[in-house]
């Protein structure tokens, strides 16, 4: 055997690396677990949210136009938070509400790392109307794989917004295949003031074979998804009020092994 130490210190470097990789991807697998939440809790988070609704196209699905049912039961002074996905980034556009009102966009628009041609974009419209039979609708190219999730919240302004994509380098993925059957991700932190409603929206890059799953933990409530195999946007919502002041954020939990970009909102409780 050649025994070079030069050599040697590569090979050694990378085992270190592969091996404390293992460890903490076996512990991130491990706190993605849900704990005990109470039914308080659960209550708490059901009535902090109004109407909320998710709708989609396939990819060559033919529509030209994506508009949500009708949400019949929107309240004055509410908050309407919508995220989009789509699969042609250079599309997208602003949704609007059923007087034309255009969704202000909060943030930038991010494409996937693993689709760069696509990607994902939050709006928000406050102090709704109450108006019955609200629709909110956005255009989009017939050919275009497009998912669109809005929901309601019944708070006073939207505290805080956070964004991230969670994605390992390829060289991690393999090795991963192997280990686990799932893999957890983590959102960035949002801040609040006082009591608040979190909505999280989990936006996998899996590829169309197979359906998938997504859990958030820390008793956050999945209210709508979209988990099917296809070629469409893969998409997962959940949300959680929060009693006091504090920085929260959300672990999801997927299959297969993938990455994802989250968005987290945090909007402040009426005053």
């Amino acid at each position: 055997m050649i025994k070079n130490p030069e050599w040697q210190k590569p090979l050694h470097h990378s085992m270190v690396m592969v091996a404390a990789w293992v460890f903490f991807s076996f512990t991130l697998s491990s706190c993605g677990e849900n704990g005990s939440v109470s039914e308080s809790a659960m209550e708490s988070s059901r009535r902090a949210i109004g109407e909320h609704a998710l709708v989609f196209q396939r990819m060559k699905g033919g529509l030209s136009e994506l508009k949500t049912p009708p949400l019949s039961a929107v309240r004055e002074g509410s908050i309407l938070v919508v995220s989009v996905g789509r699969g042609q980034i250079a599309a997208f556009e602003p949704p609007t509400g059923i007087n034309n009102e255009v969704y202000p966009q909060v943030g930038a628009t991010h494409a996937y790392t693993r689709w760069p041609n696509s990607g994902t974009a939050l709006y928000a419209l406050t102090n709704q109307s109450g108006d019955d039979d609200q629709v909110i609708s956005v255009r989009t190219p017939p050919s275009d794989e497009i998912t669109m999730a809005a929901v309601e919240v019944l708070g006073s302004r939207i505290e805080d917004v956070a964004w991230n994509e969670d994605r390992e380098p390829e060289f991690f993925w393999s090795i991963r295949r192997k280990l686990f059957s799932d893999r957890s991700m983590t959102s960035h932190k949002v801040k609040t003031s006082g009591p608040a409603t979190l909505i999280a929206f989990w936006w996998g890059d899996a590829s169309s074979a197979n359906s998938k799953t997504a859990e958030p933990d820390q008793g956050f409530l999945v209210v709508d998804s979209l988990l099917d195999e296809g070629a469409l946007v893969q998409c997962a919502v959940a949300v959680k009020h929060v009693e006091k002041a504090g920085s929260y954020d959300v672990t999801w939990t997927a299959t297969p092994i993938q990455g994802a970009q989250m968005w987290l909102v945090a909007v402040a409780d009426n005053e």
